[in-house]
């Protein structure tokens, strides 16, 4: 592979650097011997997302009719990576010998280890549509043909967000009018100050019959209201969540609860790691990020304290006159 794939500024399913050992652990385990273009890209980087978001196929998937969507690769380690193949083949009731390591549940990419035990094949799995098709002979052809799928251009008038009120959402919930209410429910997890109403429709709406309207309350729980709800709705929200059918709404229970369970060991563990984090403490809402070289804990984006190293920034960084470590348990995370 000639170009660079990893988009390193990015977090998302990066795992820590690989090692001879991770890699004999996972073959062992698997079953099978891992194509050495796929080992040589994770030592740059173990896993992540990377820098296309597209790969051309020669027949119409679910997701286009000449792309399919590929936007990060998995890598090798305890969580997130191709070592929970197992699991996921049999919770998506896949064949055996397919090594995910792209996917999102309903569609995946995949080493085709069904009839050899090494130099596989690349297949796109598609579940929705019941399909496996071969996209590429091996890992490194794979690797060279994906590229940058651009948006549709889209005009000005329909850039900005429709916005809505508590009686319009009331209205489309008598209609049922499912393919409107997906933009209702956003906007107003967003934008309504009324929290309490906000929470009473999406606990109605929560075990709605159709998978996206509950695919979407539960992304939007996850996403904008977790650290606005009180402790006692959000586990109502928790518990709805994880008896649902679908694996997709019962994903976000969990990580919901990874959201409130966030200590400051995990702090700690992702600023070494360069991740941003954003929270609430008392009614305020804080971000800490690095930029210019520099770590910063900032106030609706205005920097107010800034610190040379993660170290320095948790040892001196204060709100309301206390140190992080002294408020950690009183946050919740955004």
């Amino acid at each position: 592979m000639g170009k660079a794939i990893w988009e390193v500024e990015d977090e998302y399913f990066k795992l820590e650097p690989l090692t001879k050992e991770m890699i004999k652990k996972a073959e062992e385990k698997l079953k099978i011997k891992l194509p050495q273009s796929y080992i040589t890209i994770l030592n740059e980087q173990n896993g992540g997302s990377i820098k296309f978001n597209a790969y051309p196929t020669d027949v119409p998937t679910s997701w286009a009719d000449d792309h399919i969507n590929v936007d990060h690769i998995l890598g090798i380690g305890p969580k997130d990576s191709i070592v929970q193949n197992e699991e996921l083949i049999k919770e998506w009731d896949m064949p055996e010998g397919l090594i995910l390591f792209n996917g999102d549940g309903h569609t995946w990419v995949a080493f085709d280890y069904r009839t050899v035990s090494s130099d596989p094949s690349i297949v796109y799995v598609d579940n929705e549509d019941d399909m496996i098709i071969k996209i590429a002979d091996t890992f490194d052809e794979f690797l060279e043909r994906l590229y940058t799928e651009e948006p549709e251009p889209f005009d000005d008038d329909d850039s900005q967000m429709k916005e809505y009120s508590k009686e319009d959402l009331e209205e489309l919930i008598k209609q049922d009018n499912v393919e409107e209410l997906s933009d209702a429910l956003s906007y107003l997890s967003q934008f309504e100050s009324d929290v309490s109403w906000v929470s009473k429709q999406f606990l109605q709406l929560s075990n709605h019959p159709n998978d996206y309207i509950r695919n979407d309350i539960a992304n939007l729980v996850w996403n904008f209201l977790t650290y606005r709800l009180d402790d006692e709705t959000i586990q109502d929200f928790i518990e709805i969540f994880k008896n649902d059918s679908d694996i997709d709404v019962r994903m976000y229970a969990e990580m919901i609860s990874e959201k409130l369970n966030y200590s400051y060991e995990d702090l700690k563990r992702d600023l070494n790691f360069d991740t941003h984090v954003s929270f609430s403490y008392q009614d305020h809402i804080y971000h800490i990020n690095k930029h210019s070289n520099k770590w910063h804990i900032s106030d609706y984006e205005m920097d107010f304290q800034s610190f040379s190293t993660t170290e320095e920034l948790l040892k001196q960084g204060t709100l309301e006159e206390k140190s992080l470590k002294e408020i950690w348990d009183h946050v919740k995370i955004l």
